[in-house]
């Protein structure tokens, strides 16, 4: 099936990270193809089926979110559209990705960074998230479960996870 993922994390009092390591712990800089929310069944190395949700599609990659922060590589071959309703936490995963996919450089977003809401704009769209320049000039790398069009309002963070 391909190797497993995990999302990027920050610990605060590590190393300040830099654009390139931003980069890189959010999967590089891509666009996804369309695809990305859809709910798959996904058939491991071993031959075990689990359900995913699909976070970025290019050709035949598929990279899918298969537990909290568990990202898996796999090819289109080894998926299957989901035939059943998604369960509650891999919905909102889904629609956080759905959102994710229709954000695009050079947009105003909304974020969640330790606890607070700021804006900013995303410099680089990434696999699994985007470098962000917050108000302050600084850039971020946030995760695409923290990120949001300024047009939406506040309460889009009551979702699940966030």
């Amino acid at each position: 099936m391909g190797r497993k993922l995990s999302l990027p994390l920050f610990s605060p009092g590590s190393a300040l990270p830099t654009v390139d390591s931003l980069r890189k712990r959010l999967g590089g800089r891509a666009m996804s193809e369309p695809g990305a929310g859809d709910g798959v069944t996904v058939v491991t190395e071993s031959g075990l089926r689990t359900t995913g949700v699909v976070l970025f599609v290019r050709g035949d990659e598929l990279e899918i979110w298969v537990d909290h922060n568990l990202v898996r590589s796999t090819q289109r071959s080894s998926t299957a559209p989901l035939d059943a309703p998604l369960p509650r936490d891999l919905a909102a995963v889904a629609a956080d990705a759905r959102a994710f996919a229709s954000l695009v450089e050079g947009q105003r977003i909304n974020y969640l960074e330790e606890e607070r809401i700021g804006e900013g704009v995303i410099l680089e769209k990434c696999r699994f998230g985007a470098v962000v320049e917050r108000k302050d000039g600084k850039l971020v790398g946030l995760g695409f479960r923290r990120l949001w069009p300024a047009e939406e309002p506040l309460a889009a963070l009551a979702r699940t996870g966030n």
